[in-house]
C-alpha cells in the first residue's frame, strides 16, 4: 500500500498504475478508497477492476474482497460484476478462491444469476469440474431436473461431451434404467448419442442391449439402430451385429436384408471388403432378375 506523506510516492508506479490512481482523484475518491487499489503489486488492469468496483458504487468492504493479489485481473472481473449484480456476500465467497480460473467462476456466478440454490451450485462449484463440465451441470437445474438426476453424471470422469448425452436424455423424458444403461464412462459421447437416441425411438431395453456395448465403435452402433428402425427383426440384425465388421460392411448387409433378400449369409463373411461385397450383391441382384424374367417369359409361353 502506498504511502502518500511520501513527496516521491509517485516514483512507485508507472505510468499506466499512476494514471489509475489520478483517475481516482478525479472521481473524487478518498484517500482511504484509493489506497485500496494503490498498491505497485497490483498491474493496472487489476488497479481499473479496483477503481471500477468504486466508481459502480460497491463498498470498500465489498472491493476489498476481490482487491487481492491472488486474483489476476479477469478472475477480480467476475466478483466484481457478481457483486455489482446483487449477489451476496455469501454467494459471492462461494466462487471468490483463486483456485478457480475466471471461466468456473463465471459459470458460478452464473448459476447464481439464473437463482439457482447454494445447494445446487454447490455441486459442481469445485476446481476439479473444467468450466464446461460446470455449464452441463448447470444447464441441468436450470432447465429443472432433479438434484438425483443431475448427480449421475455431475462426476469428473464424464467428460462435457458426455454430461450433455446424459443431461439431454433426462430433459427428453427418458427413466433413470434408461439413462443407467449409458452413464458410463466406457462409453465416448458419439456412442452415447446413438444408444440415447435408441430410447427415444422407442426401443426396448432387449433391441438397445444389441448395441449398447462399447466393443461397438458409433458408427456401427449407427448401422444396428437403423436396422432396428426399420424394423429387421432380430434374426436378422443379430447376423451382423459383430464388432469384427466393419460399418461399412454392416450397412452393406443391412441394405440387403431390408431389400428382403435371404442369401446374406453367402457374403456375410469379414474378411471381404465392402466393395467385395457389393460385388457379390449386384451378382446376387443380377441373378435374381434373371430368374424372374425367366419365370415371366415361362408363364407367357403358357
Amino acid at each position: 500500500m502506498v504511502d502518500f506523506s511520501k513527496d516521491n510516492w509517485q516514483q512507485e508506479f508507472d505510468e499506466e498504475q499512476f494514471k489509475q490512481i489520478l483517475q481516482g482523484f478525479e472521481a473524487g475518491f478518498t484517500l482511504e478508497q484509493i489506497a485500496i487499489y494503490a498498491d505497485p503489486k497490483f498491474n493496472s488492469i487489476q488497479m481499473w477492476e479496483a477503481r471500477t468496483g468504486l466508481k459502480n458504487g460497491l463498498t470498500m468492504e465489498q472491493v476489498a474482497v476481490y482487491a487481492d493479489q491472488k486474483f489476476n485481473d479477469n478472475q477480480m472481473k467476475q466478483i466484481r460484476l457478481g457483486l455489482e449484480n446483487g449477489l451476496t456476500m455469501e454467494q459471492v465467497a462461494v466462487y471468490a478462491n483463486p483456485k478457480f480460473n475466471w471461466d468456473q467462476m463465471l459459470e458460478i456466478r452464473t448459476g447464481f444469476k439464473n437463482d439457482l440454490t447454494l445447494e445446487q451450485v454447490a455441486v459442481y462449484a469445485n476446481p476439479k469440474f473444467n468450466w464446461d463440465q460446470m455449464l452441463e451441470i448447470r444447464t441441468g437445474f436450470k432447465n429443472d431436473l432433479t438434484m438425483e438426476q443431475v448427480a449421475v453424471y455431475a462426476n469428473p470422469k464424464f467428460n462435457y461431451d458426455q454430461m450433455r448425452q446424459i443431461r439431454l436424455g433426462f430433459e427428453n423424458g427418458l427413466t433413470m434404467e434408461k439413462i443407467a444403461v449409458y452413464a458410463d464412462s466406457k462409453f465416448d459421447d458419439n456412442q452415447m448419442i446413438q444408444i440415447r437416441a435408441g430410447f427415444e425411438k422407442g426401443f426396448t431395453m432387449e433391441q438397445v442391449a444389441v448395441y449398447a456395448d462399447p466393443k461397438f465403435d458409433s458408427s456401427q452402433m449407427g448401422e444396428i439402430r437403423m436396422s432396428l428402425e426399420n424394423h429387421l427383426s432380430m434374426e436378422q440384425v443379430a447376423l451382423y451385429a459383430k464388432p469384427y465388421y466393419k460399418w461399412e460392411q454392416m450397412d452393406a448387409i443391412r441394405l440387403e436384408l431390408e431389400k428382403g433378400l435371404t442369401k446374406v449369409k453367402m457374403y456375410t463373411n469379414p474378411k471381404i471388403t465392402n466393395f467385395q461385397m457389393k460385388t457379390v450383391r449386384t451378382a446376387m441382384v443380377d441373378k435374381l432378375l434373371e430368374e424372374e424374367t425367366q419365370l415371366t417369359n415361362d408363364k407367357s409361353d403358357i
